[in-house]
């Protein structure tokens, strides 16, 4: 494993699950974004909680972190960390999450007694025209690996770029069959080399004139350390993001917990 990168993850994972940042409104449905998306401008996020609002009226917002890292990097702190999680989501009443990270609905998914749905087909049934900004270019569509088996949720993702004017070009391998970006279950960090591997593999299926479309911001992040270019499905829908960082996490955050 590389020290530096798990000394930066052991860091990520002890603030993730600080006081701070493990925030939850209360409410029985709310909108998680997952950690790597909170990075992105807060106004994204927001605007798709809006969407996602015509499904789900009293729909809350949450900013916690399902504890993937810490399962995969640092396994003796997970139960630990996990029960401290679930503890929060039954006191705050959550019994439906709306996320649009799919590792997230890996992990979250085995919480008892809570829905986890991913956002893509809930933003089909309900975007309009005028929430739409807009990306019209040619794309190149990266399904995440977790999603391989969610095939209305793969039809709600194209349905959701085509309704934004982009032309979206398909990978050799995709849906069912697409391929990992290197970073199953925190492969970057425990075996880089493996990861770098399997990363340019995918990669070379790309169309090398278009932009790296995804549903999966930490399969864009590991695209972007490869020096390609990337967009986010909701940035797409809302706008491109400004800028990507701890600091937009944060203002996400503080909004949180009423």
């Amino acid at each position: 494993m590389n020290s530096s990168g798990c000394f930066g993850m052991g860091c990520h994972q002890w603030l993730s699950f600080s006081g701070l940042f493990m925030r939850c409104d209360r409410a029985e449905a709310v909108f998680w974004p997952g950690c790597a998306l909170m990075n992105l401008d807060p106004d994204i996020l927001h605007k798709t909680a809006a969407v996602l609002k015509r499904t789900e009226p009293e729909l809350g917002l949450c900013s916690c972190c399902c504890g993937q890292p810490t399962r995969y990097l640092f396994p003796e702190k997970h139960s630990a960390r996990r029960d401290r999680l679930l503890s929060l989501l039954r006191q705050r009443g959550v019994k439906r999450i709306y996320t649009a990270c799919p590792n997230c609905m890996v992990q979250m998914r085995e919480a008892d007694g809570i829905e986890v749905i991913p956002i893509w087909r809930a933003l089909a049934e309900n975007i309009r025209a005028e929430d739409i900004k807009g990306l019209e270019c040619p794309l190149t569509l990266h399904d995440p690996c977790p999603m391989r088996s969610e095939t209305e949720q793969q039809y709600a993702v194209r349905k959701l770029l085509r309704l934004c004017g982009a032309e979206v070009r398909e990978a050799e391998n995709s849906g069912g069959r697409t391929l990992c970006c290197g970073n199953y279950h925190m492969m970057r960090a425990t075996d880089p080399d493996k990861s770098a591997a399997m990363r340019q593999r995918r990669i070379s299926q790309f169309r090398k004139d278009t932009a790296v479309a995804s549903y999966c911001e930490g399969c864009l992040d590991a695209f972007r350390s490869e020096g390609l270019e990337t967009v986010h499905v909701l940035e797409a829908l809302f706008g491109k993001s400004k800028r990507r960082g701890w600091g937009n996490r944060i203002r996400f955050t503080l909004g949180i917990g009423r």
